[in-house]
């Protein structure tokens, strides 16, 4: 990386960590909520195409 990059990237950092904010309860909260929606539908769908695949192959 030549100096001019490594300058523009400080630059860069600063300003977002100058704009950056810890989320709120209630924003972790929600975000733990989804992720936790989306691996039970991952599982879900796990589940579901073994039962297919069984039933289809005869385990």
């Amino acid at each position: 990386m030549s100096g001019r990059k490594i300058e523009e990237y400080i630059v860069q950092s600063r300003r977002l960590l100058r704009y950056a904010t810890k989320p709120s309860r209630k924003e972790i909260y929600q975000i733990s909520k989804i992720i936790l929606i989306a691996i039970l539908a991952v599982g879900v769908i796990d589940v579901v195409i073994r039962l297919i695949f069984n039933a289809l192959l005869g385990a």
